[in-house]
This record gives C-alpha cells, structure tokens and sequence, in this order.
C-alpha cells in the first residue's frame, strides 16, 4: 500500500491550514453568506480543483475553521494556567481575561460564528455543540479540582459550569451585538468578581486587578512578536 511520506503529508497540512486561515480573513471581511469558494480561492492564489480536494465545499470549510477557533482558545486557556499552582482566583481570572481577550483579536470573526452562522446547517450545528459540551466538561473537571485546594462553595460541578459558560457567553453576545466598539476585556474584573462572588470564594479587589493586567501583558507581548 502506498504510504505518505511525512514531508509530503507536512505539505498537504501546511497548504490546508493556509486555506483555513485565507478564508478566516475573507469570512471576517465578508461575512459567511456573502463568501464563495470563488473568493476564496482568489484571495489564496490557487485553483478551485486544489480548494476541492481539501474540502467539499464552503460548509465543510467553515465547520472546520470553527473547530480550529476553538482549540485556538483551549490552547491560549492552557497557556495562561498556572498548574502548578491550585489557585482558583488566580487562575479563574487569567483564563477569564485570556479568552475575552480571544474573543476581542476576533472580533468579526466571532460574530460570524456566534450570530451569523447560528442554524447555518446540521453538520455545524453538531460540531458547536459538542465544542461547547466539551467546555463545559472542561469547565466541570476544573471545578472539581479547585475544591480540592479551595475554599469554595460548590455543590454542583456540572451546574456551576454552566452557569459560567452562558454569563460567559451572554456577555461576548452582548460586545458583539453593540454599536460601540469598547475593549471586551475591560469586562474581565466585573465577569471574574461575579463568578467568584457566586461561589463565595474570598479575594481581594486589587488581586484580581493585578491578575488581569499580568495577562493581558503577557498576550499582548506574544501578538507583538
């Protein structure tokens, strides 16, 4: 059987992601309905028969652009982590902040995929449930671990997670549907002191203050390399 050689499959990967990443530019621009393959393929330089044997077509592309955006923010999540330390408000304010933050590079991009794209079809509407099920579990397991190592008053993981995830989301909803284009992130200290507030876990003002600006320092160095 044939097999691919890794630098040929390094290739394939490499050309795929640059279609993904082209079309993410296009779509931000565009928006999802007023795209076409055709201005995709324009704005990549390749032929329509190369965009095809990536893709099936427009929806396929899409679906999986999302998936990409997701784990962007499950990695940026992971980053900002201090797990070697058990804090909760410490690293509940960080992950808060880190994602607005994602949310606010993207901005137009968010909007496609949050508003626009809602019911866009089965096959998308499949996978965004399950990214956010799985932020949710994410979400749930973090939880359980900080009970562990914190004071906190948490008597249902599951629930408490999602609880999160809609003030979370209702708040991006929210700057995304504004007329004024205000910083999402200056948003991070009230979402981070509601949360924590909701599970009576004791902090301190200028703490969080300080653990908003020690990330967004650090993610904004990282965008500027």
């Amino acid at each position: 059987m044939y097999k691919t050689s890794k630098e040929t499959q390094d290739r394939k990967d490499a050309k795929r992601q640059y279609i993904l990443d082209t079309a993410a530019k296009v779509f931000a621009n565009r928006g999802y309905h007023n795209t076409t393959v055709k201005d995709i393929v324009e704005e990549a330089s390749i032929s329509v028969g190369s965009f095809y044997f990536y893709f099936k077509g427009k929806e396929e592309l899409f679906a999986e652009l999302y998936l990409t955006i997701v784990k962007a923010f499950q990695d940026t999540s992971q980053k900002v982590l201090d797990i070697e330390n058990n804090n909760l408000v410490k690293n509940f304010t960080r992950v808060i902040t880190a994602n607005l933050w994602m949310y606010q590079s993207k901005r137009e991009l968010a909007r496609i995929m949050l508003i626009e794209a809602v019911g866009l079809n089965p096959e998308f509407e499949k996978k965004r449930s399950e990214s956010i099920k799985e932020s949710c579990k994410t979400m749930e397991e973090w939880f359980k671990r900080f009970k562990v190592h914190n004071p906190v008053n948490i008597p249902d993981e599951r629930i408490a997670a999602l609880a999160f995830e809609s003030s979370f989301y209702y708040l991006v909803l929210d700057w995304l549907e504004g007329e004024e284009v205000a910083k999402l992130t200056d948003s991070s200290y009230g979402l981070a002191v509601y949360n924590l507030q909701a599970l009576k876990v004791p902090f301190e003002d200028e703490e969080i203050k300080l653990y908003v600006k020690e990330v967004m320092d650090e993610l904004n160095q990282v965008q500027h390399l």
